[in-house]
């Protein structure tokens, strides 16, 4: 697990001080965590564009203005719908011994033998997923070879199993399947009699 440092403020809360954070080129946050205090916190695109723009999860290490450390996971993040800009983020603090409840991205290895050799289509169909566990065992993404998968098979949730890792998603959840390309399946079906 790859970690990533920030460096952040704390910041003042309501709209007013949120449009001076903005207007100073911040983008504000809340870094929050169990028994603990909320912290209304900002900091620049810089710092935080390598924690939303990735294919992974990461352990992020937050150095506040005030010299303090804390260790998170990027939890939400806010756009603009209009200029798809950060507006604000959500971080999930990391206490030692207490299960998290975090979205990893999903990668698929491998070539799907009903797309190699069946000349099926393969068609993703979660590509993040909820789960639940102690920091320690937290993944990256959640890797899964389709290698073996043919025409007609699909991948569940309850088919994948990673050591301490629990699913939130329903095992019978389709994460990846192959279907027959629409016109051979046409082609082999029985033509029409002709009357």
């Amino acid at each position: 697990m790859s970690a990533i440092t920030l460096e952040a403020q704390r910041r003042a809360v309501g709209k007013k001080a949120s449009k001076a954070v903005r207007k100073a080129g911040l983008i504000p946050g809340i870094f929050y965590a169990k028994g603990k205090e909320p912290i209304p916190i900002a900091t620049t695109l810089k710092q935080i564009r390598p924690a939303v723009y990735t294919s992974d999860t990461h352990i992020i290490t937050m150095k506040l203005d005030s010299g303090e450390t804390l260790d998170c996971v990027l939890k939400d993040v806010a756009f603009d719908p209009v200029t798809d800009e950060i507006v604000h983020f959500d971080l999930l603090g990391i206490v030692e011994g207490q299960t998290l409840h975090v979205e990893v991205p999903i990668v698929l290895k491998g070539t799907a033998k009903g797309v190699s050799i069946g000349g099926g289509i393969l068609e993703h169909l979660m590509h993040k997923v909820q789960i639940e566990c102690l920091p320690s065992a937290l993944p990256e993404h959640i890797e899964i070879d389709i290698s073996d998968l043919e025409i007609g098979k699909s991948i569940h949730v309850g088919d994948v199993k990673v050591p301490g890792v629990k699913f939130l998603a329903h095992p019978s959840a389709s994460i990846v399947a192959i279907h027959a390309k629409r016109g051979r399946e046409e082609s082999s079906a029985t033509p029409p009699a002709k009357g």
